[in-house]
């Protein structure tokens, strides 16, 4: 009988281990995956930043813009939303100029009346 208690509390306790170590090993997948994809966003980054200062090095050499006109657009399109918070509106669905509903996702033609639609290439 005692036996018996003692073999199931020890079978108890080596599936509650087992668990515990197959829980500790997905939650260590996670985390790795975790890190790549914030490796993979970091570079994307930084491919943007360069990106960004070639074109505006460009823009002001062959263009004549200054960084008070950059500053200034900066600020007038972190306005939009009427907040100055260091980020962009979220942009509503846009309406149909044909029929006046909402356009759903990036749809270029509306899904009630058919007429094709342009979209904003940075709308997000």
């Amino acid at each position: 009988m005692i036996t018996g208690l003692f073999t199931a509390g020890l079978t108890n306790q080596m599936m509650r281990s087992n668990q515990a170590q197959t829980t500790g090993e997905r939650a260590a997948r996670v985390a790795t995956d975790v890190r790549i994809q914030n490796n993979s966003i970091t570079s994307d980054i930084e491919k943007l930043f360069m990106i960004t200062e070639a074109l505006w090095t460009i823009l002001k050499e062959q263009h004549g813009y200054t960084d008070e006109n950059l500053e200034q657009m900066i600020q007038d399109i972190d306005l939009r939303d009427g907040k100055l918070d260091g980020k962009v509106a979220q942009q509503q669905n846009p309406l149909c100029p044909d029929c006046g509903r909402t356009l759903m996702g990036k749809q270029t033609t509306c899904l009630y009346c058919g007429t094709e639609v342009t979209r904003d290439p940075f709308e997000r």
